[in-house]
């Protein structure tokens, strides 16, 4: 093989390998300005993020020495921001809201984690990690809802312990 096919071949390698590699260090700062975002929020908030997660449109953090969890959404108008003290929380549970597409059709329209208030007049907060008029499809929201579902609800267990004790 010669050297001028060589050179060929190596330019056609890295103009078809470009577009993944510009694609994904776009994808990693976006991810590193939400992440970011989330821990000044919750800095604001007199907490620190200890896990998080972070999808395509939010990012989700718990400080699980302070009982917090801190939230943000992101659409192409805004980025919204929510700050739950798991004190305040009875429950947290899974929502899948369905929106209907004709005779016995239904389709996902929202996948939303519900925290119920131990306060009956105060309403639950909804954090939504997938809704269909933002995203086309969703990706691994169903896991990771399942995921973070665990996570708060075992902080409410063990707030729960750490008051009856």
């Amino acid at each position: 093989m010669d050297l001028g096919t060589a050179i060929i071949g190596l330019i056609c390698i890295a103009v078809c390998a470009l577009p993944f590699v510009l694609t994904n260090n776009n994808k990693k700062k976006k991810q590193k300005e939400l992440l970011n975002t989330l821990k000044d929020f919750a800095k604001k908030n007199g907490s620190e993020i200890t896990q998080h997660e972070i999808g395509e449109n939010y990012a989700i953090g718990v400080d699980t020495s302070k009982n917090t969890v801190s939230f943000l959404q992101k659409t192409k108008e805004k980025v919204s921001l929510q700050f739950v003290n798991l004190t305040t929380i009875k429950n947290c549970e899974i929502n899948n809201i369905s929106k209907s597409l004709g005779k016995n059709e239904t389709t996902l329209d929202k996948l939303i984690l519900k925290l119920s208030a131990i306060d009956k007049k105060k309403p639950s907060i909804v954090l939504e990690f997938y809704n269909s008029d933002i995203s086309f499809q969703p990706g691994n929201e169903f896991d990771s809802i399942e995921k973070w579902n665990k996570t708060i609800n075992s902080l409410l267990i063990s707030k729960q312990q750490s008051k009856a004790a």
